[in-house]
């Protein structure tokens, strides 16, 4: 067996079994562990929802929550994507080349799949089983890159502690579906979550607020809630580009 480790590699698994600092040193939580969707009629972290700017429009959809043709949830959309939604072609989604294309982190965080997180104290890593996506949040008080840097699915994303509240603004996101009706969000959205967890600490509470002017006018958000569950994993996702034909 090659015991070769990449010298980048050896950074990160130092990064994610570094323990956290003592309760002493602040207030922040422990995020580590399988979390799955939390489907709620009522949400627990309403809280977190009344902390929302008092102008953006929140996006019900989340988990298993779907959106219809033609709405939006509100949002008062930029002519390009008016015309952008009456052209969609839904009968696209099942073509071949299609069928497998990775969602970005706008999309894919709100879904209906479980995910693994790993918690450092330079770093915090998401696991996603939707799509297999991984998104790393930094914490060692690094900036963003310049603006021409290359653009990925998961964007490039710093956080910051509030407290007991983790702050996360994400930046160069590829453009990809803000909702599964035919809404595209531009490859200049921003994105500012903030992650919180229930005082018993078996809940994972998150919003996410998008500002993107090319798209829609004014901010959008979500909110979400995961569940904890010690001793699962995720499982690969698979995606097979065959299905529907």
């Amino acid at each position: 067996m090659n015991a070769f480790v990449a010298p980048g590699l050896w950074l990160l698994l130092l990064s994610l079994s570094t323990p956290l600092p003592a309760a002493d040193s602040g207030t922040m939580p422990d995020f580590s562990g399988f979390w799955t969707v939390r489907f709620e009629r009522t949400p627990s972290g309403q809280a977190m929802i009344e902390r929302l700017p008092r102008d953006a429009v929140l996006i019900n959809d989340s988990g298993a929550g779907e959106l219809g043709k033609d709405d939006f949830a509100g949002l008062k959309l930029s002519e390009r994507s008016q015309e952008e939604v009456r052209n969609y072609d839904y009968k696209s989604e099942l073509k071949r080349e299609n069928t497998c294309v990775d969602p970005s982190v706008v999309y894919y965080m709100q879904s209906p799949f479980p995910m693994e997180i790993y918690h450092g104290t330079e770093m915090i890593v998401f696991k996603m089983e939707y799509f297999d996506m991984v998104r790393i949040i930094f914490l060692d008080g690094r900036g963003h890159p310049p603006a021409a840097a290359p653009h990925t699915k998961s964007g490039h994303s710093i956080g910051r502690w509030e407290g007991d509240a983790l702050v996360v603004d994400t930046t160069h996101i590829a453009a990809g579906t803000i909702m599964n009706n035919g809404l595209t969000h531009s490859d200049n959205i921003h994105m500012v979550e903030h992650f919180k967890l229930s005082p018993d600490g078996k809940t994972l509470w998150a919003t996410q607020v998008y500002d993107d002017p090319e798209v829609f006018t004014g901010l959008a958000a979500r909110y979400m809630a995961w569940r904890l569950v010690p001793g699962e994993y995720i499982y690969p996702y698979e995606c097979d580009p065959s299905y529907g034909e």
